[in-house]
């Protein structure tokens, strides 16, 4: 019994919808969120210098402020995209939780499989879009390296931002004093028009600091207050773990463990640094348009269904020789607008 293209594709729209992404750790630092329908976007760059109003005789009239709240940037969003195939062999399989009472259609087995390859493919854009959050962080910019891609986009932080403690400094030498550099980043973070509240590196970068005999006698980590936590919880996400306050500094350790393309488990934090960062900053994920045929011409091709979400997340099935494909594709980046909202440290030997 044959499947008709309409059987696997009739509730794509509605099974997209029902993806969800679970909740990313650096992500959650680029809380303003915007849609844009072209990838070629215009920003403006915040600069939160601490400014003062003047004085001025109430029968005077005020001279004026010259403007320098924002500077223009542009910006030409990466493209991620990611495509699975579908065979009648993988139809015959048993499906998880299926038995000989469990019987299912060829067509609502494939219904169901295409939901699920739409939220694995999903959960892939999300962890590509936490990469490039923490190369953002700790970088200052974005690597855009692929097919038909090669290019850096930089977010300006200033150089201070960008700190080496130098040996004899280091938390794990003699005469490391964390209890004092830490003071020291959230002056300079502050005097960006930022207030610090959160400091995160690796698992064992962290572990130096909280094991510090000085950090110890102020390090607040007898209990969890949720009500006083920025982010409530992250016990589905790879390796964080919250250490406490310190200087009213949230302290979280996190590898941000992932498999590369040749399935090598990496660490996307980067070792012997911390980030100190502002959960209140004028960063922004947004996400663009690349023009999709398939999408903007619906009657073109018979032999493809699209749906797009409203964040332009477009899911895409074709058929193909032997095989359904199942294709992700969405235009986004994480823009580190507020760039000298962040410091980044290098802090072990």
């Amino acid at each position: 019994m044959g499947i008709e293209f309409t059987d696997l594709t009739r509730t794509l729209g509605k099974s997209l919808v029902k993806t969800a992404p679970k909740p990313r750790m650096f992500m959650q630092f680029f809380g303003t969120s915007a849609t844009q329908d072209t990838e070629i976007v215009e920003i403006d760059k915040q600069f939160r210098g601490i400014r003062v109003a003047q004085f001025v005789n109430p029968d005077a009239v005020a001279d004026g402020t010259e403007k320098l709240s924002f500077d223009e940037h542009t910006f030409k969003l990466p493209t991620l995209q990611d495509l699975m195939t579908l065979t009648s062999s993988e139809l015959k399989k048993r499906l998880r939780g299926q038995n000989v009472y469990t019987q299912t259609t060829f067509a609502a087995k494939a219904a169901i499989m295409i939901a699920e390859i739409q939220q694995e493919q999903r959960e892939m854009i999300e962890n590509a879009m936490e990469l490039m959050a923490i190369g953002a962080c700790f970088d200052g910019q974005i690597s855009v390296v692929g097919k038909g891609e090669n290019r850096i986009v930089d977010f300006a932080r200033k150089a201070s931002n960008t700190i080496d403690l130098l040996s004899g400094n280091y938390w794990d030498e003699a005469g490391g004093t964390p209890e004092s550099d830490i003071e020291t980043f959230i002056d300079l973070i502050g005097q960006d028009g930022s207030n610090a509240t959160h400091v995160i590196g690796r698992i064992a970068t962290m572990r130096a600091l909280v094991s510090n005999a000085n950090v110890q006698k102020e390090l607040d980590s007898r209990r969890i207050e949720n009500g006083s936590l920025v982010f409530k919880s992250f016990a589905d996400i790879s390796g964080a773990i919250f250490y406490g306050t310190y200087k009213g500094l949230e302290l979280w350790g996190y590898d941000g463990n992932y498999t590369d393309s040749n399935g090598v488990s990496q660490k996307a934090v980067p070792a012997r640094k911390v980030a100190v960062l502002s959960a209140v900053n004028g960063n922004v994920d947004i996400a663009g348009y690349a023009g999709d045929m398939d999408i903007d011409f619906t009657t073109m091709n018979e032999d493809v269904r699209a749906a797009k979400d409203v964040r332009n997340f477009i899911s895409k099935v074709s058929k193909a020789k032997k095989v359904i494909e199942v294709e992700a594709i969405q235009t986004r980046a994480p823009l580190l607008v507020d760039a000298n909202s962040t410091l980044v440290a290098t802090v072990l030997a």
